[in-house]
């Protein structure tokens, strides 16, 4: 089920959720830094600040954005002035790191590592 609201001349659809979701997301792996040069933090957490103040709500992210850095940059941004509860945060799982190589490990301990991981992040 989606709900329209305008903002700004424009259309957004939300999802059913506990809240307004917005059906389109934040991506943060360029928040992440690595492979893009870097990251500038309080420039990240404005741009996920303005996000939310402009109808998006649902924010992409995961452990490997960065090997965790984009995971506590939004955990940071959504700290201040209560703005977690604004936000749903979507995140992944099942990628391992050997030697600064990606590869696949949905094993049911990996999940539950990154699951922890990223709630100590978040």
């Amino acid at each position: 089920m989606t709900s329209q609201i305008r903002s700004d001349n424009a259309e957004m659809e939300y999802l059913a959720a506990p809240f307004k979701v917005s059906r389109i997301a934040l991506g943060t792996w360029a928040i992440g830094g690595w492979m893009w040069g870097g990251t500038d933090e309080d420039e990240s957490i404005r741009t996920i600040h303005a996000a939310l103040e402009r109808v998006i709500k649902l924010i992409d992210t995961a452990p490997g954005y960065g090997f965790g850095r984009s995971e506590e940059i939004v955990g940071r941004a959504l700290a201040q002035d209560g703005r977690r509860k604004q936000a749903l945060i979507a995140t992944k799982v099942g990628l391992a790191w050997k030697d600064g190589q990606p590869y696949r490990d949905a094993s049911k301990s990996r999940i539950v590592q990154e699951v922890e991981d990223s709630l100590r992040r978040l």
